[in-house]
């Protein structure tokens, strides 16, 4: 099995992508078999309805583009805040 690869491309690419609301905390964590989008429910529920749609969108964009370097990737969430 390919090592799960995480590089310096993809994460300039992401950072390239505008972050909808500056509070958002996620981590990008290297799984055995796919690279995780990691979010957290404290975090999140800090958000109105409208910001947790937008934070969606980014996180689908995100997963969308870890994809097309060929890894795979998921979005999890974690109860906790992420400090």
């Amino acid at each position: 099995m390919e090592k799960i690869k995480y590089t310096l491309k993809m994460a300039k690419d992401i950072r390239a992508i505008k972050v909808p609301v500056k509070n958002l905390k996620m981590d990008i964590r290297a799984r055995p078999n796919y690279l995780a989008l990691t979010v957290y429910e404290d975090n999140i529920m800090e958000m109105n309805e409208s910001q947790r749609w937008q934070v969606m969108e980014y996180l689908l964009l995100v997963r969308d583009l870890i994809k097309a370097y060929g890894t795979p990737c998921e979005i999890e969430g974690l109860a906790g805040n992420g400090s």
